[in-house]
């Protein structure tokens, strides 16, 4: 703890300079201004002049006109701020306005209000974001682009985002690393623990994919962090928007999102329904050596072929409330509740072939699963802001909890003429909860100088109970197998300090920031009785150093420590039988994994176009990676994991996008990338690295006013594990929507996996054994969907009405 309180101390004598350089004679200045009807130019008196900050649109003070139409704002902060003008009869203006220690008394001049009967109603101007935007620390998808977002889950819209590979299964990885924490709205909540593939992608409004965080975030995942940002509509009154699609092999989903604003409430809530239903097929080939006195080089062989289908069903519920207090303290308070029902059956056919690969014999497994989730989450928040522009204190409190149970049934029949087949059974009770309560502070020094602060406490359980039974087929009855049972629970505690300074010094800008954590974990594994105990004080530095080259050139250098702990599955120890002679179990005696990441990148930009490439070094300690081993003497291959002793990974990222024409543009980009594996494991040196790289390209055009299409294509090449390489994977994707209704209407289309290529294949070898794997999931599909705006024609004439009122800004600018 002394090296906390003296980093802390280190940072407030950092800060003392420019406390006291920040100390003007006053921080504050004035604004005025005279409001006038622009047609018959008399003073428009009682009108309401307000400043909203432009992050949030947090009141910050405000004034109305006297009867000569003249208003004076005193006593506002140094800032920049967005003043809004509104009065009966005249549509809402808006307009940028500075107030600084330069220039303390701004002259608004004469702002001229049109009255509303001169709205030209035929006239809409659309101002739409690009799908993928370039910041030096994040990128962010604006997912509510992507034609993929109408009917897709967030894993498949991700699929054109850069830095992010997405497998057949919903998994996802950055830059090569699956160790990637999940986020919602900056915080781990009840949908951050879904897979991707689960979360459909119209509840969420953009994401940010952020590969080298500062100390502010939790450090947990070595690739980096997935923010996704949920969809609130800010607009004034009632809105909202509903969809239903349909895809074939029976997948639907449907959903339905509401947000209420009125005066001091806000109100959002949603609904979701998803039936996703993936029937897949898989086969492996095993080539087993079996070493011996005399005949050394002896073989036998296992040709596997696998069947599957699953179905899963799925509601997501979702309520929450903002309050705002005063214009400077807001309360929020959100819940989710999610149910889940998954069906699923499984055949592998085994056949045992000899040296010569003829049959020596053939057995099939049969197995039915059944899995019913329930989740709901809490989250209470607290915001405060303050007189100095950018000063904000927040709190929250989030309660997850999560249950689950499996049930597997399992058919094991042989070829061999009178043998009964083997009946087996399994059960599970799994529980997940945690609670997270956290605080952050802002405090902005001077115009370019801020001190970040915060605390953070996790304490979280997994509580898992595994039986398995086995059918005697003399007495009839089911029997418990205490050798495969296993109830193993899990804790876990971090506790969390961090700190950020930031200033700026010309055109250099540098952040530096050190979080610092306390972690107490037990594993305890109470069928054996044995418990692991792993207590750690870990320190995650961080700096951020960026230099303006000019406006639309900017150059950034990062590094960060961060953190993977072992998650659930690779923990729990229990074996998983679904494939006996492929068994798979976690390891309790893991421990978490360490990166110092840095990173070097360009930023620029031209009129129609950008550019962002990045030089970027992670090396990992401790990596955890699958393991495979095999017993001849049984054939059975078993897979958990190990941590290894290094692991380093490094590489170029290139981003661009380009406008071709008004209504063609295209975004893509390319990653190279080595990676270097070393470790022993008993009498074996376990080594090695292969250079891989990955692209995607994103076509989107706007053919008619209302018609826009997306064709995008994905390539991954092969990527080594400890073991072996994960062979290439690459695909590609049409979607097409049409607007009707005026607008407040979408038809969509999309075919994913046109050409269906998509497969997950690879590679795995070891003392005795190689495997070649492969598996597909039905990724070739067709989706059709509609979707309905609720209030959007009153939106949309909102948005007319500011339009018009920013083409007369020109009146204004004069006293900016």
């Amino acid at each position: 703890m002394k090296l906390i309180y003296t980093f802390f101390t280190f940072c407030l004598l950092l800060s003392m300079p420019g406390l006291l350089a920040a100390q003007p004679q006053s921080a504050t200045g004035k604004i005025s201004g005279t409001v006038v009807d622009a047609t018959t130019k008399q003073p428009v008196g009682m009108a309401s002049v307000v400043l909203l900050t432009p992050d949030d649109s947090s009141l910050v003070t405000g004034a109305n006109t006297d009867f000569d139409g003249l208003f004076v704002m005193e006593r506002v902060p140094f800032g920049r701020y967005i003043m809004r003008i509104t009065v009966v009869g005249y549509p809402t203006r808006f307009s940028g306005i500075s107030v600084s220690q330069g220039a303390p008394e701004v002259a608004a001049g004469t702002i001229r209000l049109k009255p509303k009967a001169t709205t030209l109603r035929e006239v809409e101007v659309v101002s739409q974001r690009e799908l993928v935007q370039y910041d030096l620390d994040k990128k962010v998808v604006n997912i509510s682009q992507d034609i993929a977002a109408e009917n897709g889950s967030v894993a498949e819209a991700l699929q054109n985002a850069p830095s992010v590979e997405v497998d057949i299964d919903g998994n996802v990885s950055m830059r090569g690393s699956s160790n990637v924490t999940i986020l919602v709205d900056g915080k781990r909540t009840a949908l951050a623990n879904l897979s991707l593939d689960q979360i459909p992608a119209n509840m969420i409004e953009r994401v940010e994919l952020i590969t080298n965080p500062s100390s502010k975030y939790d450090p947990e995942g070595t690739g980096g962090i997935i923010n996704l940002i949920l969809k609130k509509d800010k607009t004034s009154g009632f809105n909202g928007i509903a969809s239903l699609n349909a895809g074939t092999y029976d997948n639907y989903n449907s959903s339905l999102n509401l947000n209420y604003r009125y005066n001091k409430l806000s109100l959002n809530g949603g609904y979701d329904f998803r039936q996703r239903n993936r029937p897949g097929t898989s086969s492996s080939f095993r080539t087993t050596y079996h070493p011996n006195g005399n005949n050394p080089d002896r073989l036998s062989f296992l040709n596997q072929n696998q069947s599957r289908t699953n179905l899963d069903i799925s509601h997501n519920i979702r309520f929450g409330v903002d309050y705002y207090l005063t214009p400077k303290h807001t309360l929020s308070a959100s819940t989710l509740l999610r149910t889940s029902k998954e069906r699923g059956t499984n055949r592998i056919l085994y056949r045992f072939l000899g040296e010569s690969q003829a049959l020596d014999s053939a057995q099939t497994r049969n197995s039915t699963d059944r899995e019913e989730d329930f989740s709901m989450d809490y989250v209470l928040g607290y915001r405060q802001t303050f007189d100095r522009k950018g000063q904000e204190l927040t709190a929250d409190f989030i309660y997850t909890n999560h249950l689950e149970d499996e049930f597997s049934n399992f058919e094991e029949v042989y070829e061999a003429a009178g043998r009964l087949p083997l009946l087996q059974h399994t059960g599970a009770d799994n529980m997940f909860r945690r609670i997270v309560i956290q605080s952050d502070y802002v405090h902005p020094i001077s115009e370019n100088s801020k001190i970040e602060a915060g605390y953070r406490t996790s304490i979280q359980r997994m509580d898992t109970d595994n039986l398995f039974f086995n059918y005697d087929h003399t007495s009839g009855q089911w029997a418990n197998d205490a050798g495969r049972s296993n109830h193993f629970v899990f804790d876990e505690y971090v506790h969390a300090l961090y700190s950020n300074y930031s200033n700026k010094w010309n055109s250099i800008s540098y952040q530096v920031g050190l979080r610092a954590e306390q972690t107490n974990t037990t594993s305890d594994q109470r069928t054996q009785q044995e418990v692991y105990r792993n207590n750690y004080f870990s320190l995650f530095p961080s700096v951020f150093i960026t230099h303006d080259i000019d406006k639309d050139n900017k150059l950034q250098f990062s590094y960060s420590r961060r953190i993977n702990r072992p998650r659930s599955r690779s923990l729990n120890p229990f074996i998983n039988y679904t494939d006996p002679l492929n068994i798979r179990f976690g390891n309790p005696m893991l421990n978490p994994e360490f990166i110092n990441s840095l990173e070097l990148g360009h930023l620029k930009y031209w009129e129609n176009s950008s550019l962002n490439s990045t030089v970027f070094y992670r090396r990992t300690t401790n990596q955890v990676q699958r393991f495979r081993e095999f017993d001849p003497e049984t054939g059975v291959t078993a897979t958990s994991f190990i941590n290894l002793s290094t692991g380093s990974n490094y590489g170029v990222e290139v981003v661009a996008t380009h406008a071709l024409t008004d209504w063609w543009r295209l975004n893509g980009s390319i990653s190279g990338f080595r990676t270097e594996l070393n470790d022993s494991q008993g009498d074996t040196e376990l080594s090695t690295n292969q250079f891989s790289w990955n692209t995607k390209l994103n076509s989107s055009m706007n053919v008619w006013k209302d018609l826009s299409i997306q064709l995008s294509a994905q390539y991954r090449a092969p990527m080594v594990t400890i073991q072996g390489r994960m062979e290439q994977m690459y695909g590609v994707d049409l979607g097409i929507k049409k607007d009707v209704l005026k607008k407040q209407g979408t038809v969509s289309l999309r075919v994913t996996d046109i050409f269906d290529t998509r497969e997950f294949n690879f590679l795995s070898f070891g003392p005795n054994f190689e495997m070649l794997n492969r598996n597909k999931r039905q990724t070739q599909m067709v989706y059709v969907g509609f979707t309905y705006r609720i209030n959007r024609e009153s939106n949309n004439q909102r948005n007319r009405d500011n339009q018009e009122d920013r083409d007369d800004t020109s009146d204004m600018e004069d006293g900016l």
